[in-house]
């Protein structure tokens, strides 16, 4: 195994910063420089992040925090695209003179004209190869979730697993969900604008400060490293600029339901700008059950329908985030930002049989951020330090007083360095991050008496350094992005009380992560897209490193020979997308080789010893179906009335131990979500959607309660859930929104023994100013 100097680590990151910085020679042309501001047609606000492009050619570039922009015009174009996020692309000939102001109109959203900035660099959606879903600020808006987990499920077609009492996680592409957990693998990169989010736990990430959310489907290591086998979630949070705009807004609904938040952002001054936002949730009364089953039949023992209420369900927590921007010159700016979520004394049933007994828990998360970033000529320079800690404790009482019977805290710190280098038509993206996680338990069998940890606290740190390049051809017809990543870790336990005889030696890893996507279009309205990519998941510092005997009496060792968890997935596709006549349609197959799986192994000779092997594999398989079409584009989108569907066949999900093959658990094989969304952009707008949950495998660990299921796994039928929603703009300041979740009450789980909430309404006022 090898092992990695500080010095050789250093050596290499400098080797990489003379690397992309690189100078490559373009081919020069007659020219002239406009510049110019693109603001809001509705109010003269500036847009940040507009895009400008030269039609025909992949030459544009991007407005800044004032709306402003330089472009480069060859004398010989044509016409110039301006484009941003919920409002009407222009086209425009920009004539002899070199200032150029633009105003748009607010309009439907455009797929096209989305930048993300998921792929480490801002690039246009239409313009990525590999397959990428955003959530809008307008499906958040109408969909009102409570938490992450609750909006990616019904938009984005992932597995989730969740439970009442704030717990939940989500998986992509068959890759199985992992609901919160610091001991069991991480399948998905959970990120907060491109760094690591800091959490694990979905449900407690809150919504009301995110901007959007961008969903990378398929391998994403050769960009970010471990986790990344299944996809990346990225939450884009909210960057205000100009005039000063906020919103308050208060709720309340079902359940003794109250919802109150309000976020005010803007420019303070020339140089200074800033957003502020918070939320207070509470559910004060435990939730109905629903009460139908719209296209299954199960056994009422798999689904119970009997009980009606889910008890001990009952929460409330409270969140906050504050960000603070200061401009250093034209070119480089200063982001500050900090954020936190409370979950105080949340109640955690015991199944809706009460199987296990009734819970409390207490659920709090922090984290901050600098950011600084750039333009220098051709370079695009981010750098971005963060910190974060994610902190649960289960609680119980003795002797009149609560205290935490068990508490887990993960801290994580680190770094990211990159530069973007456009080179012509191109763009090449290399840089460096470094990460160290830090997870530690701590038990107690009464308030001020310690015990022993179920097993030591554990270190992981890493440092990848990573390159991809975007390659544009062909008038940007072909574009081409291969990319790589190589990470070296180091993992070790930690000395821990009450623990005694801990192994804290440290062990190392490397680990190659290759990536290459490419595009093609045929017509302006058909392409044809590709990709195929390596990842990986580490082992964690118990799994990997020293020695310890556990509660138990068994002597734990870390295998030093582990593997990480390794996959190849392969996928392509054909798009058509017409923004203009307002249709778009995709479907993709895609096919992963998943191997070395990380499980326990254990001696039968009375010797009590247990260690971690690569004993599994897998084979997932799956097809991807999209299709949309907003009437609005017949009347020139000066109204959005939009149809869409999406589906996910999950056409092999199978694993292999031993020889012996069997179906993956906590899948399902079928994922879908279908609607119909209206928007006049002055008075109303109103959503029906629908979500389509397969049928999936679970572990039965319920046969002492349900007499004639006694298999050691079941299979659960598939459900179908509606929401809608209602709003209305009162006078442009003020709007009321009515929503109906579960809207025919139908009866499931995302985890066997979990009954969701049935049907539900609420009511909500906003205030903007």
């Amino acid at each position: 195994m090898k092992s990695y100097s500080v010095k050789k680590v250093f050596r290499t990151a400098g080797l990489l910063a003379v690397l992309v910085s690189v100078w490559l020679p373009e081919a020069s042309a007659e020219s002239r420089v406009i510049t110019g501001v693109v603001t809001s047609r509705d109010d003269g606000s500036p847009l940040p992040g507009a895009t400008i492009r030269i039609e025909g050619s992949g030459a544009g570039t991007v407005t800044d925090s004032r709306g402003e922009y330089t472009l480069t015009l060859p004398d010989n174009a044509g016409r110039v695209t301006v484009s941003s996020i919920g409002y009407a692309t222009r086209y425009l000939k920009p004539g002899q003179g070199k200032l150029l102001n633009v105003a748009l109109a607010e309009s439907a959203q455009s797929a096209g004209e989305i930048v993300v900035s998921s792929t480490r660099s801002q690039e246009q959606l239409k313009n990525i190869p590999r397959k990428i879903e955003v959530i809008t600020s307008k499906d958040i808006e109408a969909l009102d979730p409570a938490s992450a987990s609750e909006l990616l499920k019904k938009t984005a077609g992932v597995d989730v697993i969740e439970y009442p009492g704030m717990l939940s996680g989500v998986s992509i592409r068959g890759f199985v969900p992992n609901a919160g957990s610091y001991y069991n693998a991480e399948y998905v990169s959970y990120l907060l604008d491109g760094r690591p989010l800091g959490t694990r736990n979905l449900a407690a990430v809150d919504m009301n400060m995110v901007e959007r959310v961008e969903v990378i489907k398929g391998p994403s290591s050769a960009l970010y490293g471990s986790q990344g086998m299944g996809g990346t979630i990225n939450f884009i949070s909210k960057k205000s600029q100009g005039p000063i705009k906020g919103k308050v807004s208060l709720g309340y609904g079902s359940f003794e339901t109250f919802d109150g938040s309000g976020a005010i952002g803007g420019s303070i001054s020339d140089r200074f700008d800033f957003d502020l936002g918070f939320r207070y949730f509470s559910q004060n009364e435990d939730y109905k059950i629903g009460n139908n089953s719209l296209i299954s039949d199960p056994s009422p023992e798999m689904v119970e329908d009997g009980i009606g209420t889910m008890r001990n369900s009952t929460y409330s927590s409270n969140s906050g985030s504050l960000r603070i921007g200061y401009r250093l010159s034209d070119s480089f700016r200063l982001d500050l930002r900090g954020a936190f979520f409370n979950a105080p004394s949340v109640h955690t049933p015991g199944s809706i049989w009460g199987y296990y007994e009734d819970g409390l828990k207490d659920v709090f998360r922090k984290t901050a951020d600098i950011s600084l970033t750039g333009t220098a000529g051709r370079h695009h320079v981010k750098f971005m330090p963060y910190w974060s800690e994610d902190e649960s404790r289960n609680l119980k009482s003795a002797s009149g007083k609560t205290f935490a019977y068990f508490e887990g805290q993960n801290e994580e710190y680190g770094f990211q360095l990159q530069d973007a280098v456009t080179i012509g038509r191109h763009r090449v993206t290399a840089g460096v991050d470094y990460n160290t996680s830090t997870y530690k338990t701590q038990r107690h069998s009464a308030p001020g008496v310690s015990i022993a940890p179920y097993s030591p606290d554990g270190r992981t740190s890493s440092l990848g350094l990573f390159a991809e390049a975007g390659l544009s051809f062909f008038d940007g017809r072909l574009v081409v992005t291969p990319g790589m990543r190589y990470d070296m870790s180091t993992f070790a336990m930690l000395d821990t009380p009450l623990i005694a005889d801990v192994d804290t030696e440290e062990t190392h890893d490397g680990f190659f992560s290759p990536s290459l996507a490419f595009q093609y279009s045929f017509l302006p309205a058909l392409k044809t897209h590709a990709s195929i990519g390596r990842a990986f998941v580490s082992p964690s510092a118990l799994q990997k490193a020293g020695e310890y005997i556990d509660t138990y009496g068994w002597t734990v060792r870390g295998n030093p020979d582990l593997e990480p968890e390794t996959s190849v997935t392969w996928d392509a596709g054909l798009t058509w997308s017409d923004e203009k006549r307002g249709l778009r349609a995709d479907v993709t197959y895609y096919d992963t080789e998943w191997e070395d799986f990380i499980t326990t192994e254990s001696t039968s000779d009375g010797s009590k010893i247990k260690t971690y092997v690569n004993a599994a594999s897998a084979r997932l398989r799956g097809m991807e179906f999209e299709l949309s079409y907003d009437f609005g584009a017949m009347a020139d989108y000066r109204y959005s009335l939009r149809c869409y569907a999406s589906y996910t066949r999950q056409i092999e999900a199978e694993v292999t131990k031993n020889g012996v093959g069997s179906p993956m658990k906590y899948v399902r094989a079928g994922l879908g979500s279908f609607g119909i969304e209206y928007n006049d952009f002055h008075l109303l707008n109103a959503r029906l959607s629908a979500r389509y949950l397969g049928s999936r495998y679970e572990d039965n660990y319920f046969t002492s309660i349900r007499p004639t299921l006694k298999n050691s796994v079941l299979e659960h039928e598939p459900a179908l859930v509606f929401d809608a929603t209602v709003g209305v703009s009162i006078d442009g300041k003020n709007s009321v929104a009515l929503t109906v979740k579960n809207l025919l009450d139908e009866n499931y789980t995302e985890k066997d023994g979990y009954n969701m909430p049935g049907r539900s309404f609420g009511v909500k006022y906003t205030v903007t100013f």
